[in-house]
């Protein structure tokens, strides 16, 4: 297989909003280092990053509030030519 995906799942934390609503966020630091260490690994086998693309989700709190946030990135990979 010349190309390869991989979904990296976007670590959250909760973050305290007013009115004792908890909205969760990405733990930025620790997905940049799960998306590098990721990066690293497939090119040790071979392959080459060749796009990314966020994957959103939305989620509705207190049944009236929605908010979208960015649950995992997709990274494509495409095998090196020896």
């Amino acid at each position: 297989m010349s190309h390869k995906t991989m979904f990296i799942d976007a670590p959250m934390v909760k973050e305290k909003q007013g009115m004792g609503v908890h909205l969760m966020v990405v733990n930025g630091d620790q997905f940049a280092r799960n998306i590098d260490a990721a990066i690293h690994e497939k090119e040790r086998e071979g392959y080459m990053l060749i796009n990314s693309m966020p994957v959103h989700s939305s989620k509705s709190v207190m049944g009236s509030y929605t908010y979208s946030f960015t649950s995992g990135v997709m990274l494509v990979f495409k095998k090196q030519s020896p």
